[in-house]
């Protein structure tokens, strides 16, 4: 029992290391992203002071992209900040329009030193316009300067959009059922 107890301080230690490793990376600064479109956001790390923000952008999310990002109702946009739950350590990446109005989330938690959870969901009025895209690239471009070797995530097999963004970013079905499918990305190493 005490070595399983030692292993986990240790796998624990390491993932503080990589966390605070990553939140001093270089992808983390904030980048101006165009749109085709003439809209311009920036993509950034939600801080975990931004509450009000998370609120009203949860407000702007349709029952069924709610549904697809958290699989129930919420009524706090809390749950959308960075956080350590149960000694796991997390990080989100907004993109944000000029005024600061929070038009997409990633969030991203470690599962352990060379993996990590993420799970996005894009405002339900601002879809297929390349935000989504944007961020995912970004997140994945994160990971290998953060140390990353594999990002998972899971999408419900009824949205459509989501998936189709999964394959076109190049993460693949690992898993699922008739109602979540796993998808799972590996950073490709340096020659």
């Amino acid at each position: 029992m005490r070595r399983i107890a030692d292993r986990r301080t240790r796998c624990g230690e390491q993932l503080a290391d990589i966390v605070t490793m990553a939140e001093n990376s270089e992808p983390l600064n904030a980048v101006l992203v165009a749109l085709k479109i003439g809209e311009s956001y920036t993509i950034r790390k939600l801080r975990s002071t931004e509450t009000e923000a998370c609120d009203a952008f949860l407000s702007r999310l349709c029952s069924h992209d709610v549904r697809w990002r958290f699989g129930g109702p919420r009524l706090s946009g809390a749950c959308l900040l960075p956080a350590r739950v149960a000694g796991r350590r997390s990080l989100a990446f907004a993109a944000a329009n000029m005024s600061g109005e929070i038009l997409a989330i990633l969030n991203v938690e470690y599962l352990d030193p060379a993996t990590a959870e993420i799970a996005l969901v894009v405002r339900s009025d601002l879809k297929r316009r390349g935000i989504g895209s944007a961020l995912l690239r970004h997140v994945m471009r994160w990971t290998r300067a953060a140390g990353l070797r594999r990002l998972v995530g899971h999408v419900m097999s009824d949205n459509r959009i989501m998936l189709r963004l999964a394959l076109a970013a190049g993460f693949r079905p690992t898993a699922g059922d008739q109602a979540l499918i796993e998808f799972s990305w590996v950073a490709p190493t340096e020659a």
